[in-house]
């Protein structure tokens, strides 16, 4: 999927759920391709971030014999992170806060559908 395109697509979900604080798709490097989040944010910093998360993820599960990271969702005090995405794929993030906890699968369902594309 070309950055337009994806682009497009993460806009939209943000129209979807308005609960949404952020969308953020970068490389399996954390590069970040496109972002969006309502408030200032690093989005470099959280693609780095969330490229460690799955690649110690990716780690644990050859560790343990059961593969790559799909998705996780991470539970903070404030808020929560969704991630999609694997090590040979782009990561794709959603980010919202403690009212977004009722659409976090609707945030996880889109995410899956954009990455497939």
């Amino acid at each position: 999927m070309n950055k337009k395109e994806l682009e497009k697509k993460l806009a939209e979900l943000m129209d979807i759920v308005p609960e949404c604080e952020g969308l953020i798709a970068a490389d399996s490097q954390g590069k970040v391709i496109v972002g969006q989040t309502i408030t200032e944010m690093d989005h470099g910093k959280i693609a780095k971030a969330c490229a460690a998360i799955i690649k110690d993820s990716n780690n644990l599960g050859s560790d343990i014999g059961k593969g790559g990271l799909k998705t996780t969702t991470i539970e903070f005090e404030n808020g929560f992170a969704v991630l999609v995405g694997g090590s040979d794929k782009n990561a794709l993030i959603a980010l919202a806060g403690l009212d977004g906890k009722a659409s976090l699968g609707l945030l996880k369902r889109n995410l899956i559908s954009i990455s497939k594309l």
